[in-house]
């Protein structure tokens, strides 16, 4: 079949958050079970009434976020969106991201059922009434099998380099970020083509020093060039060509923090 079947991936793509700023999906809705509905056109009525079944309340949703795809521009979803109300996500879709997911364009309501790693668990068309199958949806996420906590007694399969710094050289990394100081760290931003760099208080709070040249940068790049990069050869066969800057970071005890996220949300990362 066309487009994207069970097992896959949904590709991520940007949205407008409620301030008008872009976000990215995989950013705002990671680590939560989603349900994705494309829509049809938001000037068919056949729309208003599947959308009428995907935004209605309904406890047996519970924590599971609804997200519905509608064709058409800005100016035809705002109508829709103060005429439903509702506690679905309504966004709009030129069409080209529809193509990607189905290999066509919505025939009638279609769920892509998401896990909480946003791939896709199960892939259904409507037939028959919209809301009996958008409660079928919901009946699907809560009967959905669940896994059990459990401890891990080994660490996740990463590479571990003891002693890549010796401790000399961490005291004197310490007193060059006491001298400078450090600024404020910043957050990726994408505004138009560009990514920006500035302060978020809301998602970040740290001071950092960039390594970018001059003695530092020569005395990290010998330690992982002599430490590292041979130990990453040799465990996964991967010879390393290119690295980001390298930066000295401080959390302030009680003050520092950066709260959960993801590194590769922006075409910056």
């Amino acid at each position: 079949m066309a487009g994207l079947m069970p097992g896959d991936r949904i590709p991520d793509f940007g949205r407008l958050d409620p301030s008008g700023k872009q976000r990215l999906f995989y950013d705002i809705h990671h680590g939560q079970p989603v349900v994705l509905f494309l829509c049809g056109r938001a000037a068919d009525p056949a729309t208003h009434a599947e959308l009428a079944a995907v935004t209605a309340a309904d406890r047996i949703w519970d924590k599971v976020t609804r997200v519905a795809l509608v064709l058409g521009g800005p100016a035809e979803l705002a109508p829709l969106e103060k005429e439903l109300g509702g506690d679905a996500i309504l966004l709009v879709d030129d069409g080209a991201l529809s193509q990607h997911l189905l290999g066509k364009l919505p025939d009638a309501l279609t769920a892509l059922i998401l896990d909480d790693n946003l791939r896709i668990i199960e892939r259904r068309e409507r037939d028959g009434d919209a809301r009996v199958f958008v409660q079928d949806i919901a009946a699907a996420y809560a009967a959905r099998p669940q896994l059990t906590p459990k401890t891990l007694q080994q660490q996740a399969p990463v590479l571990f380099i003891p002693r890549a710094l010796d401790e000399r050289f961490c005291r004197d990394l310490i007193a060059y970020f006491e001298e400078t100081g450090g600024t404020p760290s910043g957050t990726a931003y994408v505004e138009g083509d560009k990514a920006v760099w500035k302060p978020n208080p809301d998602v970040k709070m740290r001071r950092d020093v960039y390594i970018e040249s001059g003695p530092w940068l020569a005395r990290v790049k010998d330690a992982l060039v002599r430490r590292v990069l041979p130990e990453i050869q040799r465990c996964f066969n991967f010879q390393v060509t290119q690295h980001e800057v390298f930066k000295l970071i401080r959390y302030d005890a009680g003050a520092g923090y950066f709260h959960a996220h993801r590194d590769n949300e922006s075409r910056d990362t």
